[in-house]
């Protein structure tokens, strides 16, 4: 079993498991309506190195935005 984390376009996340995406899409209760709703999927637990951004209403890798800061400075 492999671990997924479900990134969703209202700003929310959650992990998963299963054999693949797929699989464990399937297994939490998400059925093909649900990709709709999904903005991107990862392997592993990835909640802490992305973030909402509430105005943009997209999510942002948290490496990138430091990287950016650290071009600007």
């Amino acid at each position: 079993m492999k671990t997924f984390t479900l990134f969703w376009l209202d700003g929310k996340s959650e992990i998963v498991t299963g054999d693949s995406p797929a699989d464990a899409m399937n297994k939490a209760g998400y059925g093909n309506g649900a990709l709709r709703a999904l903005d991107f999927y990862s392997e592993g637990d990835k909640r802490e190195e992305w973030e909402w951004n509430k105005e943009s209403r997209s999510w942002s890798s948290k490496e990138m935005t430091k990287y950016v800061e650290s071009l600007k400075s």
